[in-house]
């Protein structure tokens, strides 16, 4: 991809930042906060910190959606972790979203991957608002219907969408 292009996606991202800054009320960015290869706006949104991502070299067209839904509870990691990996499944084909782990903190991140031409601060806004309802239900109830929950009463993967 040629650098005139990945300045073009750069200038893309940095116009959606400064939308959603404006949509939450925040004060516009210095032209200094974003300088780099891979770049990221982090901030707390509902009660869950995300993570706005954007790379020059990986995918410049797209941004990346972090948010950090939590820890996996101690004493049910085998069942949830199989549950999370079911979902991923489902996910992939519906809108590429997916889970990971956060290996040195064990907590729980969903990721999703959006193009830059389907976005702006007030869709990428609306997307962060649907992952907060999907973070509190991951609070909630794991995405299992409960506690010792069997393979047969499992969450409908596609509620998450």
């Amino acid at each position: 991809m040629n650098n005139l292009n990945t300045e073009s996606y750069r200038h893309q991202f940095l116009k959606i930042v400064d939308e959603l800054r404006v949509a939450l009320g925040y004060s516009l960015r210095s032209e200094e906060e974003f300088e780099g290869v891979e770049i990221a706006m982090e901030m707390m949104y509902g009660g869950f910190d995300f993570a706005v991502v954007h790379s020059q070299t990986l995918q410049p067209n797209t941004i990346l959606l972090e948010c950090v839904f939590g820890p996996i509870p101690d004493g049910r990691a085998q069942p949830i972790m199989k549950r999370l990996l079911e979902m991923n499944a489902a996910l992939a084909e519906l809108d590429g979203s997916a889970f990971s782990l956060d290996q040195t903190r064990q907590l729980l991140i969903y990721t999703l991957r959006i193009e830059l031409s389907q976005l702006d601060g007030v869709v990428l806004l609306r997307k962060m608002t649907e992952t907060v309802w999907h973070g509190r239900r991951w609070l909630e109830t794991r995405y299992m219907t409960s506690p010792e929950s069997s393979s047969n009463e499992l969450m409908n993967p596609l509620q998450l969408a």
